[in-house]
């Protein structure tokens, strides 16, 4: 009885034989009953065989049975058999598909299934034969959900993914891609889904989604039109506020919101000060986001605060999925404070760095500042026999300049001076300092970068493309975004030896955004396209004809 108990207990255990080389093979299913294709099924019971033993957990979060069953089955597990257990009676003359997804783990490695597996049968006599397939472009595109719901008449218009669960699914593979078989013929909407708590539902804010371009029309045995290509993001819905406002200064006054807010920089009109007693409006000279400081802008005034109180006003402020700001119905206000600034301006960010090397020859200098500054400023740049290098002064911001200048010597050494006396506070005049500060640095060399180039195709001929450029494998990876011009054209010069990915869109509202679109109500993404293939940047070459489809 004993040794009898032993081998029951054995042959119920999921855990695999100890010992024997590293387990590398994905389980795959190797037998099912009843068999893929069978029609007349009458049974309530389906049985998979798997090669080897995998995690009990991760079956069922990857397991999906379309049409879904009212009441949840059962599993019912024996070595490496599962069996399901329908807990109510079948739907006559209708196809039934089990996808298992790549989520299913083995035991003994956790190595996931390399493949999406379908079993489908049929209560009637014959299986649907509808079937289409697309691709998730993600940087780990493998196991997304992907969600079909079946448009019935009115449903195009209420259905919403948070609340219903989708008539199909299916998961993508290791390369992002998927394929829906066995599907009823009709019109769908496909939704991809990073279903982070497994209910095939639409977590908002939590589970990045993936918005269709279009629907999908499936006729019996005919492939649909093209492929389905779904890009994910993490939606975002709440609106900004803002945290809180002082004033730090008779000419300062600190704002924090709770995210990044647009546009960047802020306009003057956008955000600025009222007297609550006369609404008279304190002028603002520039909006600056202070060193350190996360989600947080200066204001600097034209003219100073009193004691009195005052009403802050925010207007047409956003975040960066285009949700306006939101202000309490009773306002926002703080109290003016007397207390003058009396700290000098100083350089918070500049290029190049102080005995900064390989310095590209042919780049601009730049200055920032922590407050806006007069445009007197003496800069001087010399090189290694103390002759002067013509600068030329160009303001992005009151806070701050780049100067250009003619090509520099490859490898050479050169001295570039600030006089502190000349960098005033365009408020209170007082300078940054009384003496000229130096420092050197050293220029590489002007051919070390490479150059790539290339065309949007798409069918639509108008409107204007965005394209950006994305190094790979570095921890300070590079970004680039250009407008492609009036023939689809692009060009992104000047790139350091590495590898590069590409993605493009259609800006189709002109904001230099992608718009990703929204799942309820449903709103379609802007064409994109993203280039799969990585592209290898070289010194002294340029890389043209790179073609990004975008549709």
């Amino acid at each position: 009885m004993f040794i009898f108990i032993l081998l029951l207990a054995g042959c119920a255990s999921q855990r695999p034989p100890e010992g024997g080389p590293v387990d590398s093979e994905p389980p795959v299913v190797e037998e099912t009953e009843p068999a893929n294709g069978t029609v007349r099924f009458t049974g309530r019971k389906v049985t998979l065989r798997f090669s080897e033993y995998v995690q009990r957990q991760s079956f069922q979060d990857a397991v999906h049975i379309s049409p879904l069953p009212p009441t949840p089955p059962e599993y019912d597990w024996s070595g490496k058999d599962v069996t399901i257990m329908f807990q109510d009676s079948l739907i006559a003359n209708r196809t039934y598909v089990i996808s298992v997804g790549t989520k299913v783990r083995d035991v003994n490695a956790s190595n996931p299934m390399a493949a999406n597996f379908q079993l489908a049968f049929s209560t009637g006599d014959s299986l649907d034969r509808g079937r289409f397939d697309g691709i998730v472009l993600d940087p780990d595109p493998a196991g997304v959900t992907l969600g079909a719901y079946l448009l019935s008449p009115g449903r195009a218009d209420t259905l919403n993914p948070s609340d219903d669960r989708p008539d199909y699914v299916v998961m993508s593979s290791e390369d992002g891609t998927f394929r829906f078989s066995y599907v009823a013929p009709g019109t769908y909407r496909v939704f991809a889904l990073r279903d982070k708590a497994s209910n095939t539902l639409y977590d908002v804010e939590i589970d990045p989604v993936g918005i269709p371009m279009r629907d999908v029309v499936v006729q019996d045995s005919l492939p649909s039109e093209r492929p389905l290509r779904f890009r994910l993001f993490t939606a975002d819905t709440t609106h900004p506020s803002i945290q809180r406002a002082e004033a730090l200064h008779d000419r300062r006054v600190r704002v924090k919101f709770n995210e990044t807010v647009f546009p960047q920089p802020i306009p003057e009109r956008l955000l600025f000060l009222r007297d609550s007693a006369t609404a008279e409006r304190q002028p603002v000279i520039a909006i600056l986001a202070p060193q350190g400081e996360q989600f947080t802008h200066d204001l600097f005034l034209g003219t100073p605060l009193t004691t009195a109180r005052y009403e802050l006003i925010a207007d047409s402020l956003f975040d960066d999925a285009r949700n306006m700001i939101a202000l309490p119905d009773s306002g926002i206000y703080l109290n003016g404070i007397a207390r003058q600034d009396t700290t000098a301006p100083s350089i918070i960010a500049r290029f190049p760095d102080p005995r900064a090397r390989d310095v590209p020859p042919d780049s601009s200098f730049v200055l920032v500042f922590d407050r806006p500054v007069s445009r007197g400023i003496t800069v001087t740049l010399r090189d290694s026999t103390e002759a002067d290098v013509p600068l030329r002064a160009a303001w992005q911001h009151p806070a701050r300049v780049r100067f250009s200048h003619a090509v520099l010597m490859d490898e050479a050494a050169y001295e570039l001076c600030i006089d502190l006396r000349t960098v005033r506070d365009s408020v209170t005049s007082r300078a940054a300092g009384d003496s000229v500060y130096c420092s050197g640095f050293t220029t590489g060399v002007a051919d070390r970068y490479g150059i790539i180039a290339g065309s949007i195709r798409s069918d639509d001929s108008t409107g204007s493309f965005r394209v950006r450029i994305r190094e790979t494998g570095t921890k300070d990876a590079l970004t680039r975004e250009t407008a492609a011009d009036s023939s689809r054209s692009y060009r992104f010069p000047r790139l350091p030896e590495g590898k590069y990915v590409l993605d493009a869109f259609k800006d189709e509202n002109d904001n230099e955004r992608y718009d990703p679109g929204e799942a309820f109500p449903y709103r379609r993404p802007e064409p994109f396209g993203v280039l799969r293939d990585t592209i290898r940047v070289r010194a002294r070459w340029e890389t043209n004809g790179v073609v990004i489809p975008v549709r």
